[in-house]
C-alpha cells in the first residue's frame, strides 16, 4: 500500500463528507449569514477607519458611541445587501 492509496482510502471521504456538509448548512440563511459576515465585517472595519481618520484630519469627532453605531449601521447594511444579491 502506497501513500496514493492511503490517501483515497482517508481523504477523499473525508473532504467528500464536508463538502456534503457545507452544501446542506449552505441552505441555511444562518450560515450563509455567518459566512458572508466575516469578510464584510472586516470591509466595513475599513470603511469605517476611512470615515474616523477623514474625521480626525477635518477636525470632525465621532466619538465612541457614534464610531460603533457608524460601524453597525454600515456592516448591517452590507450584509443585508450581500444576503439579497445571494
Amino acid at each position: 500500500m502506497n501513500s496514493t492509496d492511503i490517501s483515497k482510502m482517508f481523504y477523499e471521504p473525508l473532504l467528500n463528507g464536508m463538502l456534503m456538509a457545507f452544501k446542506i448548512l449552505w441552505a441555511t440563511n444562518e450560515f450563509k449569514s455567518a459566512v458572508i459576515g466575516v469578510p464584510v465585517s472586516i470591509i466595513t472595519y475599513r470603511i469605517v477607519g476611512r470615515i474616523f481618520s477623514y474625521g480626525r484630519t477635518n477636525d470632525i469627532w465621532f466619538g465612541s458611541i457614534g464610531g460603533k453605531i457608524l460601524y453597525y449601521l454600515i456592516n448591517t447594511f452590507l450584509v443585508w445587501l450581500v444576503m439579497k444579491i445571494i
